[in-house]
Protein backbone atom coordinates (compact mmCIF):
# COMPACT_ATOMS: atom_id res chain seq x y z
CA UNK A 1 0.00 0.00 0.00
CA UNK A 2 1.49 3.41 -0.86
CA UNK A 3 2.34 6.11 1.89
CA UNK A 4 -0.60 8.76 0.33
CA UNK A 5 -3.04 5.65 0.62
CA UNK A 6 -2.01 5.20 3.78
CA UNK A 7 -2.57 8.51 4.92
CA UNK A 8 -5.76 8.75 3.04
CA UNK A 9 -7.26 5.47 4.91
CA UNK A 10 -5.74 6.68 8.51
CA UNK A 11 -6.92 10.43 8.09
CA UNK A 12 -10.51 9.05 6.59
CA UNK A 13 -13.54 9.95 8.90
CA UNK A 14 -14.65 6.54 8.86
CA UNK A 15 -13.49 2.95 10.03
CA UNK A 16 -11.28 1.41 7.20
CA UNK A 17 -10.37 -1.98 7.93
CA UNK A 18 -8.22 -4.66 5.46
CA UNK A 19 -7.91 -7.76 6.17
CA UNK A 20 -7.09 -11.54 4.51
CA UNK A 21 -9.51 -13.78 2.97
CA UNK A 22 -9.72 -15.19 5.91
CA UNK A 23 -11.13 -12.37 7.64
CA UNK A 24 -7.77 -11.60 9.76
CA UNK A 25 -7.20 -7.84 10.17
CA UNK A 26 -3.95 -6.48 8.88
CA UNK A 27 -4.77 -2.55 8.58
CA UNK A 28 -6.84 -0.67 11.01
CA UNK A 29 -7.14 3.03 10.65
CA UNK A 30 -7.66 6.02 13.07
CA UNK A 31 -11.26 6.21 13.04
CA UNK A 32 -11.40 2.42 14.04
CA UNK A 33 -9.31 2.74 16.50
CA UNK A 34 -11.57 5.85 17.88
CA UNK A 35 -14.96 3.81 16.98
CA UNK A 36 -14.31 0.49 18.59
CA UNK A 37 -12.07 1.31 21.31
CA UNK A 38 -9.03 -0.74 20.18
CA UNK A 39 -5.44 0.04 19.43
CA UNK A 40 -3.88 -1.54 16.03
CA UNK A 41 -1.81 -3.94 17.76
CA UNK A 42 -4.40 -5.21 20.09
CA UNK A 43 -6.19 -6.16 16.59
CA UNK A 44 -3.34 -6.69 14.51
CA UNK A 45 -3.62 -10.93 13.19
CA UNK A 46 -6.84 -10.58 14.71
CA UNK A 47 -9.96 -12.48 13.52
CA UNK A 48 -12.73 -9.28 13.22
CA UNK A 49 -15.28 -11.86 14.20
CA UNK A 50 -13.14 -11.88 17.96
CA UNK A 51 -13.96 -8.80 19.29
CA UNK A 52 -16.66 -6.37 17.28
CA UNK A 53 -19.26 -8.92 16.23
CA UNK A 54 -21.60 -9.64 19.05
CA UNK A 55 -22.17 -13.49 19.24
CA UNK A 56 -25.96 -13.29 17.73
CA UNK A 57 -24.53 -11.41 14.50
CA UNK A 58 -21.31 -13.26 13.35
CA UNK A 59 -23.26 -15.58 11.29
CA UNK A 60 -24.83 -12.02 9.59
CA UNK A 61 -21.25 -11.14 9.77
CA UNK A 62 -19.91 -14.83 7.52
CA UNK A 63 -22.71 -14.05 5.34
CA UNK A 64 -21.46 -10.67 4.52
CA UNK A 65 -17.82 -11.42 3.83
CA UNK A 66 -18.79 -14.55 1.91
CA UNK A 67 -20.99 -12.31 -0.16
CA UNK A 68 -17.60 -9.98 -0.26
CA UNK A 69 -15.30 -12.75 -1.63
CA UNK A 70 -18.34 -14.27 -4.17
CA UNK A 71 -19.54 -10.91 -5.61
CA UNK A 72 -16.34 -8.69 -4.96
CA UNK A 73 -18.62 -6.07 -2.83
CA UNK A 74 -21.92 -6.14 -0.14
CA UNK A 75 -23.04 -3.42 1.92
CA UNK A 76 -25.20 -4.00 4.78
CA UNK A 77 -26.28 -2.07 8.29
CA UNK A 78 -26.11 -3.95 11.34
CA UNK A 79 -25.53 -3.60 14.95
CA UNK A 80 -21.72 -4.32 16.20
CA UNK A 81 -19.91 -3.85 19.72
CA UNK A 82 -17.03 -1.37 21.26
CA UNK A 83 -14.24 -2.79 23.62
CA UNK A 84 -16.08 -1.69 26.54
CA UNK A 85 -19.37 -3.71 25.84
CA UNK A 86 -21.73 -0.94 24.40
CA UNK A 87 -23.49 -0.92 21.11
CA UNK A 88 -23.32 0.98 17.94
CA UNK A 89 -24.92 1.06 14.35
CA UNK A 90 -22.67 0.66 11.67
CA UNK A 91 -23.18 1.20 7.89
CA UNK A 92 -20.85 -1.33 6.20
CA UNK A 93 -19.33 -1.39 2.88
CA UNK A 94 -16.60 -4.15 1.83
CA UNK A 95 -15.07 -4.23 -1.49
CA UNK A 96 -13.12 -7.40 -2.48
CA UNK A 97 -9.27 -6.09 -3.71
CA UNK A 98 -7.33 -8.10 -6.05
CA UNK A 99 -3.46 -8.56 -7.13
CA UNK A 100 -1.89 -7.56 -10.45
CA UNK A 101 -3.45 -10.77 -11.71
CA UNK A 102 -6.73 -10.49 -11.42
CA UNK A 103 -6.73 -12.83 -7.91
CA UNK A 104 -8.34 -12.15 -4.75
CA UNK A 105 -6.17 -10.59 -2.34
CA UNK A 106 -8.17 -8.58 0.74
CA UNK A 107 -11.08 -7.22 1.78
CA UNK A 108 -11.36 -3.48 2.46
CA UNK A 109 -14.40 -2.89 4.79
CA UNK A 110 -15.38 1.09 5.34
CA UNK A 111 -17.09 1.21 8.59
CA UNK A 112 -19.34 4.23 9.41
CA UNK A 113 -20.78 4.84 12.81
CA UNK A 114 -24.71 5.97 11.75
CA UNK A 115 -26.03 4.90 15.83
CA UNK A 116 -26.69 9.07 15.90
CA UNK A 117 -29.10 8.86 12.92
CA UNK A 118 -30.61 5.85 14.12
CA UNK A 119 -31.30 6.84 17.04
CA UNK A 120 -33.15 9.97 16.12
CA UNK A 121 -35.26 7.76 13.37
CA UNK A 122 -36.55 5.55 16.35
CA UNK A 123 -36.92 8.41 18.79
CA UNK A 124 -39.03 9.91 16.04
CA UNK A 125 -40.45 6.58 14.89
CA UNK A 126 -41.78 5.80 18.94
CA UNK A 127 -42.96 9.32 19.33
CA UNK A 128 -45.11 8.68 16.32
CA UNK A 129 -46.81 5.11 17.46
CA UNK A 130 -46.97 5.64 20.66
CA UNK A 131 -47.08 9.44 21.88
CA UNK A 132 -48.95 9.76 25.37
CA UNK A 133 -50.13 6.20 25.58
CA UNK A 134 -48.08 5.39 28.33
CA UNK A 135 -48.30 8.98 30.25
CA UNK A 136 -51.60 7.16 32.19
CA UNK A 137 -49.48 4.01 33.03
CA UNK A 138 -48.70 4.11 37.10
CA UNK A 139 -45.35 2.42 36.10
CA UNK A 140 -42.34 4.14 34.68
CA UNK A 141 -42.14 3.25 31.23
CA UNK A 142 -38.86 2.99 28.83
CA UNK A 143 -38.70 1.67 25.88
CA UNK A 144 -34.53 1.24 24.82
CA UNK A 145 -34.16 0.86 20.95
CA UNK A 146 -31.12 -2.16 19.54
CA UNK A 147 -28.38 -0.25 20.55
CA UNK A 148 -29.12 0.21 24.58
CA UNK A 149 -30.56 3.97 24.01
CA UNK A 150 -33.92 5.69 25.17
CA UNK A 151 -36.18 6.71 22.78
CA UNK A 152 -39.03 7.49 25.20
CA UNK A 153 -39.63 7.34 28.48
CA UNK A 154 -42.90 8.15 30.18
CA UNK A 155 -44.00 10.79 32.86
CA UNK A 156 -43.92 7.88 35.50
CA UNK A 157 -40.47 7.26 34.79
CA UNK A 158 -39.18 10.82 34.92
CA UNK A 159 -40.51 11.15 38.16
CA UNK A 160 -38.52 7.74 39.93
CA UNK A 161 -35.45 7.96 38.39
CA UNK A 162 -35.96 12.28 38.84
CA UNK A 163 -35.40 12.91 35.05
CA UNK A 164 -36.57 15.39 32.73
CA UNK A 165 -38.53 13.08 30.26
CA UNK A 166 -37.24 14.86 27.51
CA UNK A 167 -33.52 14.72 29.03
CA UNK A 168 -33.43 10.93 28.72
CA UNK A 169 -34.07 10.50 25.00
CA UNK A 170 -30.87 9.65 23.46
CA UNK A 171 -29.07 7.96 26.91
CA UNK A 172 -27.80 4.62 27.58
CA UNK A 173 -30.59 2.82 29.16
CA UNK A 174 -27.38 2.07 32.09
CA UNK A 175 -27.35 5.34 33.28
CA UNK A 176 -30.63 4.30 35.10
CA UNK A 177 -28.32 1.55 36.78
CA UNK A 178 -26.33 1.90 39.64
CA UNK A 179 -22.53 0.77 38.57
CA UNK A 180 -22.29 -3.23 39.82
CA UNK A 181 -25.36 -3.69 37.30
CA UNK A 182 -23.79 -1.76 34.17
CA UNK A 183 -20.68 -4.07 32.54
CA UNK A 184 -23.70 -6.69 32.27
CA UNK A 185 -26.22 -4.96 31.42
CA UNK A 186 -25.10 -4.95 27.80
CA UNK A 187 -24.54 -8.33 27.24
CA UNK A 188 -28.48 -9.26 29.01
CA UNK A 189 -29.87 -6.64 26.75
CA UNK A 190 -28.55 -8.31 23.85
CA UNK A 191 -29.58 -11.55 24.40
CA UNK A 192 -32.66 -10.35 25.20
CA UNK A 193 -33.14 -8.59 21.68
CA UNK A 194 -31.90 -11.72 19.75
CA UNK A 195 -34.65 -13.83 21.78
CA UNK A 196 -37.35 -11.37 22.35
CA UNK A 197 -40.58 -12.28 24.79
CA UNK A 198 -42.20 -11.10 27.56
CA UNK A 199 -40.05 -11.48 30.97
CA UNK A 200 -40.67 -10.26 34.47
CA UNK A 201 -38.60 -9.81 37.16
CA UNK A 202 -39.50 -10.29 41.04
CA UNK A 203 -38.33 -9.05 44.35
CA UNK A 204 -36.26 -12.10 44.70
CA UNK A 205 -33.59 -10.57 42.38
CA UNK A 206 -32.65 -7.48 44.23
CA UNK A 207 -32.89 -5.02 41.53
CA UNK A 208 -31.96 -1.41 41.83
CA UNK A 209 -32.82 1.26 40.04
CA UNK A 210 -30.42 5.18 40.20
CA UNK A 211 -32.15 8.08 40.55
CA UNK A 212 -30.21 11.19 39.23
CA UNK A 213 -29.42 12.52 42.96
CA UNK A 214 -27.57 8.89 43.17
CA UNK A 215 -29.97 7.62 45.06
CA UNK A 216 -30.82 3.76 44.76
CA UNK A 217 -34.50 2.21 45.14
CA UNK A 218 -35.51 -0.91 44.73
CA UNK A 219 -37.13 -1.92 41.82
CA UNK A 220 -39.57 -4.82 39.86
CA UNK A 221 -39.04 -4.99 35.93
CA UNK A 222 -40.94 -6.14 32.92
CA UNK A 223 -39.71 -6.51 29.83
CA UNK A 224 -41.32 -6.95 26.90
CA UNK A 225 -40.96 -6.57 22.96
CA UNK A 226 -42.36 -3.96 20.65
CA UNK A 227 -42.33 -4.47 16.58
CA UNK A 228 -42.47 -1.65 14.79
CA UNK A 229 -41.71 -1.09 11.10
CA UNK A 230 -39.37 -3.95 11.31
CA UNK A 231 -37.37 -2.38 14.34
CA UNK A 232 -37.38 -4.48 17.85
CA UNK A 233 -37.49 -2.34 20.95
CA UNK A 234 -37.70 -3.25 24.38
CA UNK A 235 -40.55 -2.01 26.19
CA UNK A 236 -39.48 -1.63 30.49
CA UNK A 237 -42.33 -1.68 33.11
CA UNK A 238 -40.46 -0.31 36.15
CA UNK A 239 -41.76 -0.74 39.79
CA UNK A 240 -40.76 1.24 42.50
CA UNK A 241 -41.07 -1.70 45.47
CA UNK A 242 -39.54 0.38 48.51
CA UNK A 243 -42.67 0.10 50.29
CA UNK A 244 -43.18 -3.45 49.69
CA UNK A 245 -39.65 -4.15 50.82
CA UNK A 246 -39.73 -2.11 54.22
CA UNK A 247 -43.16 -3.92 55.17
CA UNK A 248 -40.81 -7.52 53.91
CA UNK A 249 -37.90 -6.35 55.96
CA UNK A 250 -40.74 -5.49 59.05
CA UNK A 251 -42.31 -8.98 58.71
CA UNK A 252 -39.00 -10.46 58.60
CA UNK A 253 -37.85 -8.87 61.70
CA UNK A 254 -41.09 -9.23 63.73
CA UNK A 255 -40.81 -13.28 62.24
CA UNK A 256 -37.31 -13.72 64.00
CA UNK A 257 -38.57 -12.23 67.06
CA UNK A 258 -41.32 -14.77 67.06
CA UNK A 259 -38.83 -17.62 66.64
CA UNK A 260 -36.67 -16.77 69.02
CA UNK A 261 -39.69 -15.95 71.64
CA UNK A 262 -41.31 -19.68 70.09
CA UNK A 263 -37.82 -21.14 70.94
CA UNK A 264 -37.17 -19.29 74.36
CA UNK A 265 -40.92 -20.53 75.22
CA UNK A 266 -39.70 -24.19 74.44
CA UNK A 267 -36.88 -24.08 76.57
CA UNK A 268 -38.23 -22.30 79.07
CA UNK A 269 -41.28 -25.74 79.18
CA UNK A 270 -38.47 -28.19 78.75
CA UNK A 271 -36.20 -26.89 81.52
CA UNK A 272 -39.56 -26.71 83.46
CA UNK A 273 -40.60 -29.68 82.94
CA UNK A 274 -37.59 -31.62 83.59
CA UNK A 275 -37.24 -29.31 86.98
CA UNK A 276 -40.60 -29.97 87.92
CA UNK A 277 -40.48 -34.47 87.59
CA UNK A 278 -38.06 -34.71 89.90
CA UNK A 279 -39.39 -33.48 93.02
CA UNK A 280 -43.01 -34.94 91.76
CA UNK A 281 -41.90 -38.31 91.47
CA UNK A 282 -40.51 -38.29 94.39
CA UNK A 283 -43.79 -37.44 96.03
CA UNK A 284 -45.04 -40.24 93.83
CA UNK A 285 -43.29 -42.55 95.15
CA UNK A 286 -43.84 -41.81 98.35
CA UNK A 287 -47.26 -41.67 98.34
CA UNK A 288 -47.37 -44.91 96.68
CA UNK A 289 -45.36 -46.26 99.67
CA UNK A 290 -47.58 -45.34 102.21
CA UNK A 291 -50.90 -46.51 99.72
CA UNK A 292 -49.24 -49.91 100.27
CA UNK A 293 -49.25 -49.81 103.97
CA UNK A 294 -45.74 -51.23 103.98
CA UNK A 295 -45.08 -48.75 106.71
CA UNK A 296 -48.01 -49.38 109.06
CA UNK A 297 -52.06 -49.43 108.54
CA UNK A 298 -53.95 -46.41 107.02
CA UNK A 299 -57.57 -45.31 108.16
CA UNK A 300 -59.91 -44.93 105.69
CA UNK A 301 -59.87 -41.17 105.49
CA UNK A 302 -55.85 -41.16 105.72
CA UNK A 303 -56.13 -43.50 102.35
CA UNK A 304 -58.22 -41.73 100.38
CA UNK A 305 -56.29 -38.54 101.49
CA UNK A 306 -53.13 -40.17 100.31
CA UNK A 307 -55.01 -41.03 96.79
CA UNK A 308 -56.11 -37.77 96.30
CA UNK A 309 -52.82 -36.45 96.59
CA UNK A 310 -51.71 -38.99 94.39
CA UNK A 311 -54.43 -39.03 91.52
CA UNK A 312 -53.55 -35.42 91.65
CA UNK A 313 -50.02 -36.10 91.05
CA UNK A 314 -50.35 -38.31 88.44
CA UNK A 315 -52.39 -35.62 86.47
CA UNK A 316 -49.67 -33.50 86.78
CA UNK A 317 -47.40 -35.24 85.93
CA UNK A 318 -48.92 -35.94 82.63
CA UNK A 319 -49.31 -32.07 82.31
CA UNK A 320 -45.64 -31.76 82.50
CA UNK A 321 -45.06 -34.88 80.28
CA UNK A 322 -47.39 -33.12 77.80
CA UNK A 323 -45.88 -29.68 78.04
CA UNK A 324 -42.03 -31.69 77.50
CA UNK A 325 -43.80 -33.59 74.50
CA UNK A 326 -44.55 -30.10 72.63
CA UNK A 327 -41.63 -28.31 73.67
CA UNK A 328 -39.83 -31.75 71.42
CA UNK A 329 -41.83 -31.56 68.52
CA UNK A 330 -41.95 -27.99 67.96
CA UNK A 331 -37.82 -28.05 68.40
CA UNK A 332 -38.06 -30.99 65.29
CA UNK A 333 -35.98 -33.34 68.40
CA UNK A 334 -38.81 -35.82 68.91
CA UNK A 335 -37.81 -39.29 69.05
CA UNK A 336 -40.30 -41.31 67.24
CA UNK A 337 -38.72 -44.10 66.00
CA UNK A 338 -41.50 -46.91 64.58
CA UNK A 339 -42.26 -50.22 65.42
CA UNK A 340 -44.81 -53.09 64.15
CA UNK A 341 -48.04 -53.34 65.98
CA UNK A 342 -51.62 -53.86 65.95
CA UNK A 343 -53.70 -50.81 66.82
CA UNK A 344 -56.70 -52.92 68.59
CA UNK A 345 -53.99 -54.06 71.29
CA UNK A 346 -53.42 -49.75 72.43
CA UNK A 347 -57.20 -48.85 71.90
CA UNK A 348 -57.70 -52.03 74.65
CA UNK A 349 -55.09 -50.38 76.85
CA UNK A 350 -56.60 -47.18 76.57
CA UNK A 351 -60.15 -48.34 77.29
CA UNK A 352 -58.49 -50.01 80.33
CA UNK A 353 -56.53 -47.36 81.69
CA UNK A 354 -59.30 -45.01 81.66
CA UNK A 355 -62.59 -47.25 82.30
CA UNK A 356 -62.16 -46.12 86.30
CA UNK A 357 -63.18 -42.67 85.14
CA UNK A 358 -65.74 -43.81 83.11
CA UNK A 359 -67.15 -45.70 85.55
CA UNK A 360 -66.81 -42.90 88.26
CA UNK A 361 -68.80 -40.90 86.24
CA UNK A 362 -71.13 -43.78 85.06
CA UNK A 363 -70.88 -43.75 81.07
CA UNK A 364 -70.62 -46.69 79.06
CA UNK A 365 -67.47 -47.49 77.44
CA UNK A 366 -67.57 -49.53 74.45
CA UNK A 367 -65.01 -50.50 72.01
CA UNK A 368 -65.40 -52.07 68.77
CA UNK A 369 -62.54 -53.37 66.65
CA UNK A 370 -62.71 -54.99 63.16
CA UNK A 371 -61.57 -58.49 61.94
CA UNK A 372 -58.51 -58.99 60.54
CA UNK A 373 -56.65 -56.41 61.15
CA UNK A 374 -53.69 -55.46 59.60
CA UNK A 375 -50.67 -54.26 61.73
CA UNK A 376 -48.97 -50.87 61.06
CA UNK A 377 -45.73 -49.55 61.57
CA UNK A 378 -45.48 -46.54 63.86
CA UNK A 379 -44.69 -45.15 67.09
CA UNK A 380 -45.98 -46.85 70.27
CA UNK A 381 -45.85 -43.96 72.59
CA UNK A 382 -47.12 -41.45 69.96
CA UNK A 383 -50.32 -43.40 69.04
CA UNK A 384 -50.98 -44.26 72.51
CA UNK A 385 -50.80 -40.77 73.70
CA UNK A 386 -53.48 -39.18 70.98
CA UNK A 387 -55.50 -42.65 72.22
CA UNK A 388 -54.99 -41.37 76.11
CA UNK A 389 -56.17 -37.95 75.04
CA UNK A 390 -59.03 -38.60 72.99
CA UNK A 391 -60.49 -40.90 74.81
CA UNK A 392 -59.73 -38.87 78.22
CA UNK A 393 -61.51 -35.56 76.83
CA UNK A 394 -64.56 -37.63 75.67
CA UNK A 395 -65.20 -38.98 79.45
CA UNK A 396 -64.12 -35.06 80.35
CA UNK A 397 -67.26 -33.66 78.81
CA UNK A 398 -69.58 -36.43 78.93
CA UNK A 399 -71.83 -36.20 81.67
CA UNK A 400 -74.09 -38.97 80.46
CA UNK A 401 -74.85 -41.71 78.07
CA UNK A 402 -71.30 -43.25 76.78
CA UNK A 403 -68.10 -43.04 74.73
CA UNK A 404 -66.97 -45.61 71.89
CA UNK A 405 -64.13 -46.16 70.30
CA UNK A 406 -64.32 -47.92 66.51
CA UNK A 407 -61.52 -49.70 64.53
CA UNK A 408 -61.52 -49.53 60.85
CA UNK A 409 -59.20 -50.51 57.87
CA UNK A 410 -59.71 -50.20 54.46
CA UNK A 411 -56.99 -51.25 51.83
CA UNK A 412 -55.98 -49.12 48.73
CA UNK A 413 -53.69 -50.26 46.13
CA UNK A 414 -49.87 -50.42 47.35
CA UNK A 415 -51.65 -49.26 50.87
CA UNK A 416 -54.13 -49.16 53.54
CA UNK A 417 -55.90 -46.51 55.86
CA UNK A 418 -56.84 -47.01 59.45
CA UNK A 419 -59.61 -44.83 60.90
CA UNK A 420 -59.82 -45.06 64.59
CA UNK A 421 -62.99 -42.79 66.23
CA UNK A 422 -63.28 -41.55 69.75
CA UNK A 423 -67.63 -41.09 69.87
CA UNK A 424 -69.18 -39.55 72.86
CA UNK A 425 -72.50 -37.75 73.97
CA UNK A 426 -71.52 -35.35 75.85
CA UNK A 427 -72.36 -31.40 75.41
CA UNK A 428 -70.73 -31.14 71.76
CA UNK A 429 -69.21 -28.14 70.19
CA UNK A 430 -70.09 -25.35 68.05
CA UNK A 431 -68.68 -24.49 64.95
CA UNK A 432 -66.81 -21.70 66.09
CA UNK A 433 -65.29 -23.56 68.80
CA UNK A 434 -64.17 -26.15 66.25
CA UNK A 435 -61.93 -24.00 64.42
CA UNK A 436 -59.76 -23.64 67.75
CA UNK A 437 -59.94 -27.02 69.01
CA UNK A 438 -56.10 -27.44 67.89
CA UNK A 439 -54.73 -24.61 68.94
CA UNK A 440 -52.13 -24.82 71.54
CA UNK A 441 -53.07 -24.20 75.14
CA UNK A 442 -56.59 -23.19 74.36
CA UNK A 443 -59.69 -24.01 75.94
CA UNK A 444 -63.00 -23.36 74.38
CA UNK A 445 -64.27 -22.11 77.98
CA UNK A 446 -61.17 -19.79 79.02
CA UNK A 447 -62.92 -18.82 82.18
CA UNK A 448 -61.94 -18.74 85.38
CA UNK A 449 -64.96 -20.64 86.90
CA UNK A 450 -65.18 -22.98 83.80
CA UNK A 451 -66.12 -26.44 84.95
CA UNK A 452 -63.50 -29.04 83.33
CA UNK A 453 -59.66 -28.30 84.12
CA UNK A 454 -56.89 -28.55 82.00
CA UNK A 455 -54.19 -26.43 80.14
CA UNK A 456 -55.81 -27.13 76.97
CA UNK A 457 -52.92 -28.76 74.93
CA UNK A 458 -53.94 -32.47 74.56
CA UNK A 459 -55.71 -32.17 71.35
CA UNK A 460 -52.86 -29.99 69.89
CA UNK A 461 -50.39 -32.26 71.09
CA UNK A 462 -52.31 -35.20 69.43
CA UNK A 463 -52.59 -33.48 66.20
CA UNK A 464 -48.87 -32.99 65.80
CA UNK A 465 -48.11 -36.52 66.81
CA UNK A 466 -50.65 -37.59 63.99
CA UNK A 467 -48.79 -35.49 61.93
CA UNK A 468 -45.75 -37.29 62.53
CA UNK A 469 -47.42 -40.91 62.18
CA UNK A 470 -48.36 -39.18 58.64
CA UNK A 471 -51.90 -39.10 59.46
CA UNK A 472 -54.57 -36.31 61.03
CA UNK A 473 -57.28 -35.61 63.45
CA UNK A 474 -60.33 -34.48 61.95
CA UNK A 475 -63.92 -33.56 64.21
CA UNK A 476 -67.52 -34.07 63.76
CA UNK A 477 -70.14 -32.10 66.06
CA UNK A 478 -73.32 -30.50 67.05
CA UNK A 479 -73.77 -28.66 69.97
CA UNK A 480 -75.76 -31.00 72.75
CA UNK A 481 -75.44 -34.46 70.82
CA UNK A 482 -72.31 -34.91 71.13
CA UNK A 483 -68.80 -35.15 69.34
CA UNK A 484 -66.40 -37.53 67.02
CA UNK A 485 -62.85 -37.06 66.96
CA UNK A 486 -61.21 -39.69 63.78
CA UNK A 487 -57.49 -40.01 63.63
CA UNK A 488 -56.73 -41.19 59.96
CA UNK A 489 -53.47 -42.61 58.99
CA UNK A 490 -52.47 -43.96 55.96
CA UNK A 491 -49.38 -46.41 55.06
CA UNK A 492 -48.07 -47.53 52.46
CA UNK A 493 -48.20 -51.85 52.08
Amino acid sequence: MLDVERLLLAEAPDAYVLMDLQGHVIYWNRCAEQIFGYSGEEVMGQHLNDFIVPAERRSEEEHVFAETISRGRAECQSVRQRKDGTLLHLSVSNKLLRDQAGQPQYVLSCKRDISEAILQRDISLIAARVHGLFDSVPDGIVVVNGLGRIVLANRRAGILFGWDVHALNGQAIEILLPSRFRQAHPQHMARHLSQPRLRATTGAMNLSGLRRDGQEFPVEISLSPLEIEGETFVVSAIRDVSDRKRIEQDLAEKNRALQEAVESRNRFLANTSHELRTPLNAILGFTEILLSQMSGPLSPEQQQQLQTVHDSGEHLLGLITSLLDISRIDEGSSDMIPETLLCSELIQEAAAALRPAAVRKHLQLEVELCADETALHLNRRALSRILDNLVGNAIKFTEQGMVSIHLRQQAYPGGMTTWISVQDTGCGISEAGQDKLFRAFTQLDASASRKHAGMGQGLYLSQKLAALLGGSISVESQVGTGSKFTLCLEQPT
